[in-house]
């Protein structure tokens, strides 16, 4: 196999793209009047992108174990152990965000909406547990800008100065 299943790589992008829109919305929600329909919106789109990304990460992971990995690139080995790095952290982030952003929001106190349907809660109101919480949430976050920069970057790399084929290896 030389290059990701279908389902993989459908999978990746969408992740990618509610990535994007998940980090938009809460960067454009900060520019936003308090008390608007609109900052309350941008939550809501982050919040429900937010949930989609631990959604579809489940089903990547399913299609990982089911389907498996194209083999690692002819590189260094050290190339290969900080591409293998990247990639578990970035699978870290895709499940801690979600999970800290629930967590966070029901110690507040209120539901989270998945569409219509409210999650149960898993853990009580404590106003300083989501405090901390949304702390850790938002330092995940911040790092996601760098993960997603280091993969960029190794992707970069391997396409304009090895010249090998990683782009084909995600695509349709």
């Amino acid at each position: 196999m030389k290059k990701y299943h279908p389902a993989s790589v459908f999978l990746h992008w969408i992740i990618f793209l509610l990535f994007v829109v998940a980090l938009a919305a809460i960067e454009l929600r900060g520019e936003v009047p308090k008390g608007t329909p609109l900052r309350a919106t941008l939550k809501t789109v982050h919040m429900m992108a937010g949930q989609l990304v631990f959604l579809f990460v489940l089903f990547r992971l399913a299609a990982r174990w089911r389907f498996g990995v194209p083999p690692a690139l002819d590189a260094p080995a050290w190339q290969t152990r900080a591409a293998g790095i990247v990639h578990l952290l970035l699978y870290l982030v895709m499940f801690a965000l979600p999970v800290t952003g629930i967590l966070f929001t029901q110690a507040e106190g209120k539901d989270v909406m998945f569409f219509s349907l409210a999650l149960p809660h898993v853990i009580g109101q404590d106003p300083a547990l989501s405090d901390t919480l949304q702390d850790i949430h938002e330092l995940i976050g911040n790092t996601v800008y760098y993960l997603v920069g280091l993969h960029v970057a190794g992707a970069l790399w391997h396409h304009f100065i090895h010249r090998d084929q990683i782009f084909q290896r995600m695509k349709f």
